[in-house]
C-alpha cells in the first residue's frame, strides 16, 4: 500500500481528536465596547499575548480538568485507532514510531507537571519554550508535531516530512501567540481586545485543526490517484 494511502488516516485522526476537544476551550466572552469596563483601576478587556512558555493559561480554560482527562482518553483512543488501521493494511510496524514518540512526550508531561517544573530559567525564548512540556491548553497540539515526524520518517515520506515540520511550526505559532493578534498581523480584520463569544482560545486549536484535516483530505486523494500508478510513493 502507498504510503499517502496509509497516513491520510493518521493525519484525520490527529485532526479529529482536536476537532472534538474545541468545546473544551470556549471562554466566557467579554466585549470592550462601547467602553472598557474596569475593575479596581485595571482594565477587563482582553490584550493580545505572546509568551515563549504558551498563552493557554494565560486566560484561565473553563475547563482545565476535563481538557486534562479527554486527552488522556484521546491519547489511547487515537493509538488504537493507529494500530488498527496499520495493521489492516498489512503495516503495523509503521506507526510504533508515531505512537511511542506520542506516548514519552505524554508522559513527560504528565510527570513534569506532577512535578511542578517550573522551566530552565533561561533568558532565551527558545529555552522558557521548553516550559510547554509542562501541560498547556496547546500541549497536545505540539505533541502531535514530533509523532507526525516519527511517522514520516518510518513511511519515507517527503511530502508527509515537509507537512510535519510545516505544522510544527504552526502549533508553536498558536501555541505562543494569541490566535486573535496572529490574524491581525495576517491582515485579516478583527477586533483584538474583544472576544464576545469566547473563541479565541479555541481558535488556537481551530486553525491548526483545519490545516490537519485538509492535508489528511489531500493526502487521501493523492493515495487514491496512486493506486493508478503503483510505483509512485509520495
Amino acid at each position: 500500500m502507498a504510503a499517502a494511502r496509509r497516513y491520510w488516516f493518521a493525519l484525520m485522526v490527529c485532526g479529529v481528536l482536536l476537532a472534538l476537544s474545541l468545546p473544551l476551550y470556549l471562554t466566557h466572552g467579554q466585549s470592550c465596547h462601547p467602553q472598557p469596563s474596569v475593575v479596581d483601576g485595571m482594565s477587563m478587556c482582553a490584550a493580545p499575548v505572546s509568551s515563549p512558555v504558551g498563552i493557554l493559561n494565560s486566560y484561565h480554560l473553563a475547563h482545565p480538568r476535563e481538557v486534562q482527562l479527554y486527552w488522556l482518553v484521546a491519547l489511547v483512543c487515537g493509538s488504537c485507532a493507529l494500530g488498527w488501521w496499520y495493521r489492516r493494511s498489512g503495516e503495523g510496524w509503521r506507526v510504533v514510531a508515531c505512537v511511542v514518540v506520542a506516548a514519552l512526550l505524554a508522559g513527560a508531561t504528565m510527570g513534569l507537571t506532577w512535578a511542578g517544573w517550573s522551566g530552565f530559567h533561561s533568558p532565551s525564548a527558545w529555552a522558557e519554550s521548553a516550559l510547554l512540556i509542562v501541560f498547556n491548553g496547546a500541549t497536545p497540539l505540539l505533541t502531535i508535531g514530533p509523532a507526525l515526524l516519527a511517522l514520516a520518517v518510518v513511511e519515507r515520506s517527503a511530502g508527509l516530512f515537509a507537512f510535519a515540520a510545516g505544522y510544527c511550526g504552526l502549533a508553536y505559532v498558536f501555541a505562543t501567540r494569541d490566535s486573535f493578534g496572529v490574524l491581525h498581523s495576517l491582515g485579516v480584520s478583527v477586533d483584538v481586545m474583544s472576544d464576545p463569544s469566547g473563541i479565541r482560545q479555541m481558535l488556537n486549536l481551530a486553525i491548526p485543526t483545519a490545516v490537519l484535516l485538509i492535508a489528511a483530505g489531500a493526502a487521501y486523494c493523492v493515495g487514491v490517484l496512486g493506486r493508478r500508478r503503483p510505483g509512485s510513493a509520495p
